[in-house]
């Protein structure tokens, strides 16, 4: 099959490299705009665009793909557009342009969390289970037949960049599997059932910060699940600290306030419900770093009360 692939990040770049070493041709990438870091003062090529630059492939570049990409798009004649985390809504004049149609990579099992962070909801709603569904793309949101799905357990340890990770190797071969057979998975697919269907919308930075009130197993879910994405935070004393990885431990005492603070006992926080180690710590202005060894510091202290 010849290909026209859509995406950005390190998942779309993962799918695409797994497409790339089958029979299939990809024959342009789409990629989203370059953008600038938050001084303006450096742009940083998309992993997408650098899978295209290092494979000398035909890149393209839309800043409104439905209006600027048709025309364009429609000059290479291909069986399939694969779109893999893209992030722009696709309109009918580019649904209609190849031979047979377009099919998403979407990192869950659909209907379940149809939306923009699958991926990330399902470790913050608790989730043991998720996975990759290859579905045919329609007006609507993430509500095409769905032609072929792979599942993949969410471990206790699965953070929102581990859980990408392992989605983007099941997602790329899910998708040659699915191009390897296409006849077939087209004369099969299954309509999606309505009834089943749950929707969650983008992370916000308002989620980022720590509420030490929320449950221990919620808040190390939330922490989990926005992992670098939207990594968590709390203050104190003016300063911000973000959180990579925390974990549910005993311990009672106000929300917020700091039971243990040492190299050997570790940073243990109480909770609406318990307590939460902190595992590693991010201080302002620095890397992220083992939580025990930031405790060497003395800056966080037992008696503290976080969110200050």
């Amino acid at each position: 099959m010849n290909i026209v692939f859509f995406g950005t990040n390190e998942f779309s770049a993962t799918v695409a490299e797994a497409i790339l070493k089958s029979e299939h041709k990809i024959l342009s990438i789409v990629a989203q705009p370059d953008k600038a870091n938050s001084r303006g003062l450096k742009v940083k090529f998309n992993a997408l665009k650098q899978f295209a630059l290092n494979h000398d492939i035909p890149l393209h570049q839309f800043a409104k793909l439905n209006i600027e990409g048709e025309d364009v798009l429609r000059e290479y004649n291909t069986d399939f557009f694969v779109t893999a985390s893209y992030g722009q809504i696709i309109k009918q004049n580019i649904l209609d342009l190849p031979k047979y149609s377009i099919v998403n990579v979407h990192g869950s099992l659909l209907p379940k969390y149809r939306g923009p962070a699958p991926i990330q909801w399902s470790i913050i709603n608790g989730e043991k289970v998720t996975g990759v569904t290859i579905m045919k793309t329609e007006l609507g949101l993430d509500c095409g037949e769905m032609y072929l799905k792979k599942e993949i357990e969410i471990t206790p340890d699965d953070t929102s960049d581990s859980l990408f990770s392992k989605m983007a190797i099941v997602g790329g071969d899910a998708i040659v599997e699915f191009l390897d057979n296409a006849e077939y998975y087209i004369n099969n697919g299954e309509l999606q059932d309505e009834s089943q269907m749950s929707y969650f919308p983008m992370l916000t930075k308002e989620m980022a910060h720590i509420d030490f009130n929320t449950e221990s197993q919620k808040l190390v879910n939330l922490i989990r699940g926005q992992y670098s994405c939207n990594t968590m935070y709390f203050t104190f004393n003016g300063a911000r600290y973000k959180v990579g990885f925390a974990r549910v431990v005993e311990g009672q005492g106000s929300a917020g306030e700091v039971l243990e603070a040492s190299a050997k006992k570790g940073l243990i926080v109480a909770t609406g419900d318990s307590a939460i180690e902190v595992i590693t710590i991010q201080p302002e202005g620095k890397p992220m770093m083992d939580a025990r060894a930031f405790c060497n510091g003395g800056k966080i202290k037992v008696g503290d009360m976080l969110n200050n």
